[in-house]
């Protein structure tokens, strides 16, 4: 589900963004090392689960900075 972030203003989405941002840079990295890094046969449905995330995570920053770049 996305959020809704018309009621925020300009200071509090920039720091939802970077908040975003970061999740989205912790979640990549904890998933690419889970990838190579493990001798453990890792499931479809649990990449498929990672890849989901990652692209929430993308429209959800796409939204912040279009909402930014509008004002």
């Amino acid at each position: 589900m996305l959020k809704d972030y018309s009621s925020m203003s300009r200071g509090e989405l920039a720091a939802e963004l970077r908040r975003l941002q970061d999740d989205l840079e912790d979640l990549e990295e904890t998933f690419q090392f889970h990838m190579r890094n493990t001798s453990d046969h890792i499931s479809g449905s649990v990449v498929a689960k990672g890849e989901k995330e990652l692209e929430k995570l993308g429209i959800e920053i796409n939204k912040i900075k279009r909402l930014l770049s509008a004002e």
